[in-house]
């Protein structure tokens, strides 16, 4: 099967994303599956290693079609909501059956959850190249409670850009979160890409 979405998801901004991601809803899973997705196995697989008790509601940002969902179910991760800016993958991720509630919401609008609501937010191959911006790592942190986890992930081509980087040590030097996971590995190996995954906590 020919890339045609992957190569053409790097190339957007993230005020054009919306409406690729849109029309890849439906062959979305088959060809990041086909490409050999590994980031949410590898974020899910990590995560476990932190958190004690497995029924911690999780808010899994940028859920998508529900592949990262699958990944945390998978590990033991059975209290889940899901957000995404995109009905389309929404609609495919609803089909799945993972999530205790799942929303749909505009990327300009505030984040539809309160302060504290969540000890765990995931953000899967959500930040960065022809996804959300930079803005959004903020938002979720700023959402935690004290001793909250942040897991999220940068891919090769978020990683070109020095930004990113410079955000999380940024937090990581002021004192404001620990990292307590930082993995450079496989993200598409079929596409020749692979990502950083991080779990942060917020101190």
């Amino acid at each position: 099967m020919e890339n045609n979405y992957l190569n053409k998801v790097y190339d957007v901004s993230t005020s054009d994303s919306r409406e690729l991601y849109a029309s890849w809803a439906t062959t979305y899973d088959q060809e990041v599956i086909e490409n050999g997705y590994a980031t949410p196995d590898r974020i899910a697989k990590a995560l476990k290693e932190y958190v004690s008790d497995k029924s911690t509601l999780i808010l899994d940002y940028g859920c998508g079609t529900g592949l990262s969902g699958l990944a945390l179910q998978s590990v033991g991760f059975k209290n889940l909501d899901g957000l995404d800016v995109s009905k389309e993958m929404v609609r495919i991720a609803e089909k799945k059956s993972l999530y205790k509630s799942l929303k749909v919401f505009d990327p300009d609008t505030k984040i539809p959850i309160y302060s504290e609501q969540y000890k765990i937010i995931t953000a899967i191959g959500v930040i960065g190249s022809g996804a959300a911006p930079l803005k959004v790592f903020d938002d979720l942190f700023s959402l935690l409670p004290p001793s909250g986890l942040f897991a999220f992930s940068f891919n090769d081509h978020t990683l070109g850009d020095p930004i990113y980087e410079e955000k999380v040590e940024h937090y990581v030097d002021s004192g404001r979160a620990a990292m307590l996971h930082k993995n450079y590995g496989s993200h598409l190996p079929k596409a020749n890409l692979k990502s950083n995954i991080y779990i942060l906590k917020k101190l």
